[in-house]
């Protein structure tokens, strides 16, 4: 097993290119980059960084981008100088993305050209500096030429205002950074997911953390570092996931193998980024991607599908059909690939149990993977014994630093140096892991935490909103999506789906909105949301 005693995330990066430096890095649209060039263009930001934009050890750079290279350039750039990455989703809203920027104190935000379009009024009195960045800047000449004549005229609007500058029009300033590690104590990333308790936070993960899990790679693909290099991980899952940063983009890179960045996810599209490296071993993703896949004809006859070796569903339960559709289908293939799903959350960074070729068991999210503990426990944190069940807890190097600015919820998220999850389960006799239910209220519409709460609190704004209570129903496309049960003299749904796209990730968007004349209380009156989901459950016929 490879291990990366006290390195950086950048430090990691740069010995795999003392390796594979010649070898690609990012496969991207239809160009590729070697390692050794993507190095060149870390260097060349992190100069930009600290020499031009000033930022120091310990500030915030918040990255609200899809998967392009500049998303990766910008992560080990600004690790390289001892600044911290703050990932934020990329449709964040506006308005959301200013509270991070505040809430983190960062000192530069580098955004999407689309997204800044989309509320290019609001963005115009954004307190503070945007950088923005285009999915074409790493394009070959050919597309590059084909973009610009077509959209040119689209980013017009932001070219005329002084406020945005631009990524591909900063040039080298000939000098170089000064490497500022940071200690396996210190924070490198801030993601925000929703908390052992269900509620909106952010976490702050070291660069031990992500390298912990990088190291396991070779135990996770049951495969020797000689046969990862030169291989391919199709990377889906978003950079301000914890699974996709870790395991989809920084796990393979520090292990020398590439990355297939796909900015905008279609089956269709991961169908022809695989005839374009030919040499794919796995994909990671959420449930709802892998039933896209099967149902994607272009996936199910790709020549390519023999050379995958293993493919990996988290982010939410993998219901058992979607598994057997797989594995017949790479069956029929004569591929050795399977799906095999696993467990980890953003606060135990990514990948804690999964099952493997070597280690599975039907039905169960995991056996652990080394050096990480798993423990049971009831409600008293007491140590549960096999096939007990009780909430799933955490002891490993992999565990976050604690909640960013939150002190009280993070010694209240420990408990004998292990981290209380918020999910029900048991360990069984083997050691493997079974995920029963979550304690937490969270929704994960494909495999994106969406918060209830926040939804309410959204819809509660509307001032003629009486009360709102939002729950969970299932989704053919997304696996799970959002109900809203809302009390309303006005009965205006469109109304109430406006004031959710103006605040609201697009997952948290409601799918259906039922008017009612009044909610459920419990005895402590509180909206009783657990029986407003047991109604509905009933009413469609789910257990």
């Amino acid at each position: 097993m490879k291990t990366y005693p006290n390195l950086t995330l950048y430090q990691a990066y740069k010995n795999a290119c003392e390796v594979v430096g010649s070898d690609t890095a990012i496969y991207y649209s239809t160009n590729k980059i070697t390692f050794n060039k993507l190095l060149q263009q870390i260097d060349k930001w992190a100069s930009i960084l600290q020499k031009d934009m000033n930022i120091q050890k310990g500030d915030s750079v918040l990255i609200a981008l899809p998967n392009i290279p500049q998303t990766i350039i910008l992560l080990y750039a600004v690790n390289k100088i001892g600044a911290i990455a703050n990932m934020v989703h990329p449709y964040t809203p506006a308005e959301g993305i200013q509270k991070y920027y505040d809430e983190s104190h960062s000192k530069v935000a580098f955004l999407f050209d689309q997204r800044v379009l989309k509320e290019i009024k609001a963005y115009k009195s954004f307190k503070g500096d945007i950088v923005i960045c285009e999915p074409h800047t790493y394009f070959n000449h050919t597309l590059k030429s084909f973009y610009n004549t077509y959209n040119e005229h689209k980013i017009a609007p932001l070219r005329k205002n002084t406020k945005f500058l631009f990524f591909k029009e900063f040039r080298k300033n000939g000098l170089a950074a000064v490497e500022v590690p940071l200690l396996d104590n210190e924070t490198s990333v801030l993601l925000h997911s929703a908390s052992t308790t269900g509620v909106s936070k952010t976490i702050k993960l070291s660069s031990k953390s992500f390298n912990f899990t990088a190291s396991r790679v070779t135990e996770i693909m049951c495969m020797s570092e000689e046969e990862l290099h030169r291989k391919t991980m199709i990377s889906v899952l978003p950079a301000f996931h914890g699974f996709g940063l870790c395991m989809t983009m920084h796990a393979p890179l520090v292990n020398g193998f590439a990355i297939a960045l796909i900015p905008k996810y279609s089956p269709a599209n991961v169908s022809k980024m695989m005839n374009r490296c030919r040499n794919a071993i796995s994909i990671c993703g959420v449930p709802s991607v892998f039933k896209s896949l099967l149902n994607e004809p272009s996936f199910r006859r790709n020549m390519h599908l023999s050379q995958l070796k293993s493919c990996f569903s988290g982010g939410d339960s993998l219901p058992s059909n979607i598994k057997e559709n797989f594995d017949s289908l790479m069956i029929r293939k004569k591929s050795s690939c399977r799906l095999f799903e696993g467990y980890g959350l953003t606060e135990a960074l990514s990948v804690c149990a999964v099952n493997t070729h070597k280690k599975h068991k039907f039905g169960s999210i995991g056996y652990p993977v080394s050096g990480v503990e798993f423990a049971i426990f009831d409600d008293n944190d007491n140590i549960l014994t096999a096939n007990e069940v009780g909430e799933i807890a955490i002891k490993s190097n992999n565990n976050m630093l604690g909640y960013y600015d939150n002190d009280k919820d993070t010694s209240a998220t420990y408990s004998n140096e292990y981290l209380k999850t918020g999910d029900i389960g048991y360990i069984d006799e083997d050691g493997f892991l079974f995920f029963l239910s979550r304690k937490k209220r969270v929704i994960k519409v494909s495999g994106v935490a969406v918060f209830p709460l926040e939804i309410e609190s959204v819809i509660g704004r509307i001032h003629t909103v009486k009360g709102v209570c939002a729950i969970q129903i299932p989704d053919e496309h997304t696996t799970n999506a959002v109900k809203v049960f809302v009390v309303s003299d006005n009965h205006n749904k469109e109304e109430i789906i406006e004031e959710c796209r103006k605040h609201l990730i697009s997952w948290s968007i409601p799918k259906e909105i039922e008017f009612v004349n009044k909610l459920p209380y419990t005895k402590y009156h509180k909206v009783n949301f657990a029986k407003l989901q047991e109604e509905e459950n009933r009413r469609r016929g789910l257990s």
